[in-house]
């Protein structure tokens, strides 16, 4: 046993030591054929914690995210939303649908480990770079395609996003309140993140059995059931005969709980488990005879319909004349769980999440400046980080194709000009900052002769 725990932690996750560390999934090879959030959060969970990720994409198009920033507001010429998605891979653009571009792609999955798509079912199989194909020539792949409804079934055919993979889940059921008929979509492409992140997990998984195994496999990684599962409602229902229902900003488990409006505008959430958590706060409201009381002393109790009612209420008109801070200070000199409701600039500019290196100001050669989530678990020994921001369309492509395809600058230059392979038209999303000198990057020119 350490001295001092929070000490001994708090060393073994030093920001500053990160980068003299090595990260988990170093060596792992990534082709990323996918697009938009869904798949590409998948890749970019993987780059962060080391692995090599290529993302293809189509000449002079590009991933469509690249320019469908919110409201057309752009960040040094690019989507910010694209930096936070796609950061750390290498970017190359090659056109499968042209013999010569599929047969690139086919040789950059031979030297891969993993490959993820999440286009429409059936569509990267007939374009003949899908998992049957890629399998032949490596079977060691690890071939992962995302989509909303599965590769098989009755919906395989229809296409799909963020709000059908939360109505198809059972999700936006469980959303507003209940004697409205308003659901809400839970918002910021949850349906995308969340299952991007779960797919990663996965991918980690099926690279672990062909650890063992020393042969990949095929993974049908289905957004609408990675939400379900955190839906239990179904199986509560098949059970109890009643459905839980729609229970708005309330937790249904606990009581008192829900979001109340404190002062000055100002949200926080409170939602008391036990009976220990309740007396704390009839202390802090200066009502200890509330802990006395029948319908409140016992968690049971508080939990009828009709009791969590009156409690709630008179938390809501106790919350509603105390600032946050002061709150927060009471839940913690009294002992009873409270939190406030943070918007994302708050997030992105409170102490406690920098100094954890939650969120990190990354300095990018490129475009400067960015403040970024860093990572989705701390690891002590293998921590993950941020290599570089997002690069333009086909950045890579000369690193990538003559380090890996060992294609000469010659035959680089035949397929520029045949199109096969391509860079960026002057659309916002696709250009490196008109400030950068793109000439003169050497990555962008590797070994390129005529480029210094």
């Amino acid at each position: 046993m350490h001295d001092d725990y929070f000490d001994f932690v708090e060393q073994l996750y030093d920001t500053d030591q990160i980068t003299a560390k090595p990260r988990a999934l170093e060596g792992l090879r990534v082709l990323d054929l996918s697009h938009m959030i869904f798949g590409p959060t998948a890749a970019r969970v993987l780059a962060q914690y080391g692995a090599e990720v290529i993302k293809v994409e189509l000449p002079f198009t590009g991933d469509y995210w690249r320019s469908s920033t919110y409201w057309g507001k752009y960040w040094k010429h690019s989507n910010p939303l694209w930096n936070f998605i796609n950061h750390s891979k290498y970017f190359v653009a090659i056109d499968v649908k042209e013999p010569r571009g599929r047969e690139m792609i086919l040789q950059l999955a031979e030297k891969s480990d993993v490959v993820i798509e999440n286009f429409s079912p059936g569509t990267v199989e007939a374009w003949g770079i899908g998992y049957s194909t890629l399998s032949a020539k490596n079977p060691k792949i690890v071939y992962a395609s995302c989509s909303t409804f599965g590769q098989y079934g009755p919906f395989r055919y229809f296409p799909g996003w963020d709000l059908l993979a939360q109505g198809a889940s059972g999700m936006l059921s469980a959303t507003g309140y209940e004697g409205t008929d308003q659901y809400f979509k839970i918002p910021d492409f949850y349906g995308d993140f969340c299952p991007g992140l779960y797919s990663a997990m996965m991918i980690v998984m099926g690279r672990n059995d062909r650890a063992r195994k020393g042969k990949g496999q095929y993974m049908d990684i289905c957004q609408a059931e990675i939400l379900m599962r955190a839906l239990p409602h179904f199986s509560y229902f098949k059970s109890m005969g009643e459905d839980i229902g729609r229970t708005g900003g309330h937790d249904p488990a606990m009581s008192p709980s829900g979001i109340f409006k404190a002062a000055q505008g100002a949200f926080v959430a409170l939602a008391i488990a036990s009976d220990a958590q309740f007396q704390g706060l009839c202390s802090a409201m200066e009502k200890p005879e509330l802990g006395q009381d029948s319908r409140f002393s016992k968690a049971l109790d508080r939990l009828k319909p009709e009791n969590a009612a009156a409690i709630e209420q008179l938390v809501a008109q106790w919350v509603s004349g105390l600032a946050v801070d002061g709150l927060m200070s009471l839940a913690q000199t009294h002992g009873f769980p409270a939190a406030p409701v943070r918007d994302d600039l708050e997030i992105s500019e409170e102490r406690w999440r920098q100094e954890r290196g939650n969120v990190v100001v990354f300095d990018d050669p490129m475009y400067g400046k960015l403040k970024l989530e860093s990572t989705t678990v701390r690891l002590s020994a293998t921590p993950a980080r941020i290599q570089w921001l997002t690069r333009p369309l086909g950045y890579h492509n000369r690193y990538i194709f003559k380090s890996l395809l060992g294609l000469s600058e010659d035959r680089i230059r035949e397929l520029e000009k045949a199109r096969v392979v391509g860079y960026w038209d002057y659309r916002v999303g696709q250009r490196p900052p008109v400030y950068y000198d793109i000439e003169n990057d050497p990555i962008f020119n590797y070994q390129d002769g005529n480029n210094g």
